[in-house]
């Protein structure tokens, strides 16, 4: 289970909204240049630390919360991330391969760039209409 620190910043029997509390920007290594989970977060428009969940714990406004969340979504959720953009840039690049009779480079090349752009398109619908199901799986464990 991944845990991270967060703040309740609005708070219902049923529902919690959390402000997650963090120290680096990914909370794996703290180092904030070169990184690409912070250029993905950039694309993705991940600026908003905002959860609404379940109030298992019957937390109140202001208390400081461990939020956990299972690995395996994380894992499913960067394989999805990393794995449909590639597999959609190399269809591309293939299919554009095949049609080509002249220039083979070049098609190839307009052929993965196109995937690679229709992959993070997919990816960044399915995260817009998704992430309230990824939120919902996310739990609070205890109070700190």
């Amino acid at each position: 289970m991944i845990e991270e620190q967060a703040v309740v910043i609005k708070a219902s029997k049923e529902r919690v909204t959390l402000e997650v509390v963090r120290d680096k920007p990914c909370g794996l290594c703290g180092q904030v240049r070169g990184c690409g989970n912070s250029i993905w977060g950039k694309i993705f428009s991940h600026q908003s630390g905002h959860i609404e969940t379940r109030n298992d714990l019957n937390a109140k406004l202001g208390d400081v919360v461990i939020l956990g969340i299972d690995e395996t979504l994380m894992l499913k959720s960067s394989l999805m991330l990393y794995g449909v953009p590639l597999l959609s840039m190399f269809l591309c690049m293939v299919i554009a391969n095949s049609f080509a009779k002249e220039m083979v480079e070049l098609y190839t090349l307009i052929g993965a760039v196109t995937g690679l752009f229709l992959g993070v398109v997919m990816i960044k619908r399915v995260i817009n209409e998704k992430m309230q199901m990824f939120y919902n799986e996310a739990q609070l464990i205890r109070f700190k």
